[in-house]
C-alpha cells in the first residue's frame, strides 16, 4: 500500500539547500526526494536513537576499534547491544518482539546506519538471512553475538554459517 504524503513549506538555511541540490545531482534524484529520504531517515531511525546516545562513526573507525579488543570484549558489548538497545529499539520502533519485528529491526538497521547489508531468503521451513559487512573477522563475530542475544530473548537459536565478511544464518518457521 503506497505511504500517504503530505504538502508542506519549511524555511531552510541556503547554504544547506544548496548541499541539497548538490548531492540530489549526484543520486540522481530530485531535491523533494532526498529530503523525504532524509525526514524518513529521522523518523524511523535517527528519533529512536537519540534515546541511547547514538554516535555516527566511520565503519573504518569501528572496525579499528574492534581489532584492538579482545574477543570478549566484543562479545560483551554485543550482547549489551542486542539485550538492551537493539530489544528497546525493536519494541519502540515496531512495537513488539518477536522473530519478525527483530528481523525487521535488521532490515531498519541496515538502512539507515549503514554498517552491513540485510538480505533474506525465504524457504519452506525457515528463513536464511544474510548480514554482509567490511568489518572484518571481529566485525563478525560483533554481529554474530549481536544476533544471537537478540534471538536468545525468544529461546530461539538460529543456524550460524560465518565467515569474515558475513553472518549467514537460518532461522526455522513453525
Amino acid at each position: 500500500m503506497p505511504q500517504k504524503t503530505v504538502t508542506s513549506t519549511f524555511r531552510i538555511d541556503e547554504e544547506a539547500f544548496r548541499a541539497l541540490q548538490e548531492d540530489a545531482k549526484k543520486q540522481s534524484v530530485s531535491v523533494n526526494t532526498l529530503v523525504n529520504q532524509l525526514i524518513l531517515g529521522y523518523a524511523h531511525y535517527d528519533r529512536i536513537m537519540k534515546r541511547f546516545q547514538m554516535m555516527k562513526i566511520p565503519g573504518s573507525t569501528f572496525a579499528t576499534i574492534l581489532d584492538g579488543s579482545s574477543d570478549e570484549a566484543i562479545k560483551k558489548a554485543a550482547r549489551e547491544a542486542g539485550e538492551s538497545i537493539g530489544k528497546v529499539f525493536t519494541i519502540l520502533k515496531l512495537g513488539s518482539f518477536s522473530a519478525k519485528t527483530i528481523m525487521e529491526g535488521f532490515r531498519t538497521s541496515a538502512g539507515y546506519i549503514n554498517a552491513f547489508e540485510y538480505s533474506e531468503y525465504q524457504h519452506v521451513g525457515g528463513v536464511t538471512i544474510t548480514i554482509t559487512h567490511a568489518l572484518g573477522k571481529k566485525g563478525t563475530l560483533f554481529i554474530k553475538e549481536w544476533v544471537e542475544t537478540m534471538f536468545a530473548e525468544l529461546h530461539i537459536q538460529p543456524k550460524f554459517l560465518p565467515d569474515e565478511r558475513a553472518v549467514i544464518f537460518e532461522i526455522q518457521t513453525p
